[in-house]
């Protein structure tokens, strides 16, 4: 009897923890529309929508607002007037059709990881599916249902005990959502193609808050868009993953080689990855630090049979002016957080511009590496990634991503601290003008890293695709409803 007691004591406890406190709402709250106005929201409807949720919705005054309206780039300070905590599709139902009803301003987040901020705005209202973070692996069919508010990490974590994986980026605590509707680079891309490669399916939220899937069969034209289109369509609440049989142990590579030697070898690593075995995964970095240090690195991981890593990585030896030389096993889901601190950890203030390579020649080297200076104030890198392998056998427009024939991803980063706002401009300013050297090297940008691009940017980037983007958006939001993010915008 009193083990009973216990019993129902315990699971009635448990109940109440995931039943929201009925929240009360005293006061009308202040908002922005969509068409940039002020308005005010009655305070009984927003106290009817909160209480109409599995989950929370958190103001300004609420416990936990500033921790809910943080992102991973603190160059953005925004505040949003509600923010909507879903824990299941109900919810998102429920708060497109709230914003909808009072033409609210709606920025939609998942892991917080927007370059650009737009995962939360000012002023309107947020839809956080950070909650909605579940993982579930099909084995015998060698796929992954992940909850669109998932990060890297959970679906990493959930595939590699049983020996699968599929390519999900390089930082575990990216959001798999944004990160896959805008394309989806990562160490796995060069064998398994890019992360909207393998996505099968994919379940939406529309702009008219309806539930619909859209796969191979099902809406095709919509599963056409959102590989690539970003947020433009609707929420993605859950997706459908091929995987891939991968051995979970994997063999991480270092070099590192001085700047008197800097144009030397990253002339080395354009020769070695051009054409490179697709079972290496190949980063190449410029990093300069606030003391004026910096080097070259040549990085990845080997994916193929461990006897034959020595063979692979040889040049990278004969080249014979590293400073670091670093080989060892490690299993994949460790070296998926590698990245997780230092440059990329949460809490600092950040501005990068990116663009596609087609072709390298010594100008390109040579601007790269000249153009540099330190500055106290901040770190930067630069990044190439090889876009060469299973991604370059796509068609450019099987998918909305048009760059298929790029040879690589580069992408030009400054970091500072995030207390440290009095230097924003100083360093965006930099940033911009080493850009303004290397663009003309580029040809298009990785929508994931849309900063502060313009709209005929945005629209020349989806090239031949455009036009089929606008068609489906006027289908499914003919509003321009989901507007924050890589926009294209409807003509109806």
């Amino acid at each position: 009897m009193h083990r009973r007691n216990l019993l129902k004591t315990a699971a009635a406890a448990a109940a109440v923890s995931v039943i929201p406190m009925r929240q009360v709402w005293a006061e009308d709250v202040p908002t922005i529309n969509l068409d940039g106005d002020s308005i005010s929201l009655d305070k009984k409807d927003v106290h009817d929508f909160a209480n109409s949720l599995n989950g929370i919705v958190l103001k300004p005054d609420s416990a936990g607002y500033d921790i809910a309206r943080q992102i991973w780039n603190r160059y953005w300070d925004r505040k949003p007037a509600l923010i909507a905590r879903c824990t299941n599709v109900a919810d998102v139902v429920s708060a497109v059709k709230f914003a909808r009803a009072h033409n609210l301003l709606t920025a939609v987040r998942c892991g917080g990881h927007s370059m650009s901020g737009k995962g939360m705005c000012d002023g309107g209202l947020v839809i956080d599916l950070s909650y909605m973070n579940d993982v579930q692996i099909d084995v015998k069919n060698k796929t992954a249902s992940v909850q669109g508010g998932a990060q890297l990490g959970d679906l990493d974590r959930k595939a590699l005990p049983f020996g699968l994986g599929t390519t999900a980026g390089v930082v575990s605590h990216t959001g798999v959502g944004g990160l896959t509707l805008g394309g989806g680079m990562g160490r796995l891309q060069r064998r398994f193609g890019l992360a909207i490669d393998n996505v099968l399916g994919v379940e939406l939220v529309t702009a008219e808050g309806k539930v619909v899937t859209a796969n191979a069969k099902e809406n095709p034209d919509l599963y056409w868009g959102v590989r690539g289109g970003g947020g433009n369509f609707g929420i993605v609440t859950k997706f459908l993953f091929r995987l891939h049989t991968m051995d979970p142990m994997v063999i991480n590579f270092g070099f590192s080689f001085p700047m008197d030697v800097a144009k030397d070898a990253l002339k080395l690593y354009f020769d070695f990855s051009t054409g490179a075995d697709k079972d290496l995964f190949l980063l190449g970095g410029i990093s300069m630090r606030e003391d004026g240090a910096g080097g070259v690195s040549i990085g990845g991981n080997y994916f193929g049979p461990q006897r034959n890593v020595d063979r692979a990585l040889q040049p990278l030896r004969d080249f014979g002016k590293a400073i670091r030389d670093s080989v060892f096993p490690i299993e994949y889901v460790k070296i998926q957080q590698v990245a997780d601190d230092g440059f990329n950890a949460p809490g600092n203030r950040h501005y990068a511009k990116g663009g596609f390579l087609r072709e390298v020649n010594d100008d390109l080297i040579t601007t790269l590496i000249e153009r540099i200076e330190p500055l106290a104030s901040r770190r930067f890198s630069v990044g190439l990634l090889p876009m060469d392998g299973a991604p370059s056998k796509v068609g450019a427009k099987d998918t909305v991503w048009a760059h298929r024939d790029a040879a690589y991803n580069i992408d030009s980063s400054s970091k500072w601290a995030v207390n440290n706002s009095d230097v924003d401009e100083e360093n965006v300013a930099w940033n911009r003008a080493y850009w303004k050297d290397i663009e003309p090297f580029t040809r298009g940008f990785y929508v994931n890293q849309l900063i502060d691009e313009n709209q005929d940017q945005v629209n020349t980037n989806y090239g031949p695709n455009h036009a089929r983007l606008v068609d489906v958006k006027n289908k499914y939001d003919p509003t321009n409803f989901f507007r924050l993010n890589a926009n294209v915008r409807p003509t109806v």
